[in-house]
């Protein structure tokens, strides 16, 4: 039951981001994104005194950047959730540090190669990276799907994961607990 939860809760997050693609609510869209990416890594990650940001990272880099579609790194990414979850801007302590490049998003027809132009014309390549909100969205949605597949070829990985899985929401339809409560009131 907790693994269906789970992908159901998946399913839920995945069709929301798409939802609010569809509808250009592109902050949204990121919030959503970068939040399930958080929660993806919280999953594979099994080592217990790990960070935020270093899980984040890991899977990033193992999961989502192996498709070549974003051409930013999982370093640059960190920072650019940060500054997406925490203030809703692009701006994160972290992306203050030197070599690490802010990302600015191209999203509906906006073409991501046209804003890269822009921004070396501008002399700003080493401080600036453009990702589409398209490529991020199927980059994660790839890493997910690859990354289940994998668990399933692990048990060892799977059986962590099940445990984890066990903590996530679950929905319950009202009739289940009508039915549980009265049957709780004749004990």
């Amino acid at each position: 039951m907790s693994e269906e939860n789970l992908f159901n809760n998946y399913y839920q997050i995945i069709k929301a981001i798409r939802g609010c693609i569809d509808q250009k609510l592109v902050l949204p869209s990121l919030v959503l994104i970068y939040t399930a990416i958080d929660s993806v890594s919280w999953l594979a990650c099994n080592e217990q005194n790990i960070g935020v940001g270093k899980r984040f990272q890991k899977w990033v880099h193992e999961w989502m950047l192996k498709d070549g579609k974003l051409n930013c790194s999982a370093e640059e990414l960190y920072p650019a959730r940060c500054g997406v979850l925490h203030t809703l801007t692009p701006n994160s302590n972290l992306s203050e540090k030197k070599g690490v490049r802010k990302v600015a998003y191209a999203w509906g027809k906006a073409d991501s190669e046209k804003l890269e132009e822009s921004i070396s014309a501008l002399s700003m390549s080493d401080s600036i990276v453009s990702v589409h909100l398209e490529d991020l969205f199927w980059s994660f949605s790839n890493g997910f799907t690859n990354y289940i597949e994998h668990l399933f070829d692990n048990d060892q990985q799977r059986e962590k994961f099940l445990r984890k899985a066990g903590v996530h929401f679950a929905n319950l339809e009202m009739s289940k607990l009508d039915e549980f409560l009265e049957n709780a009131r004749k004990v």
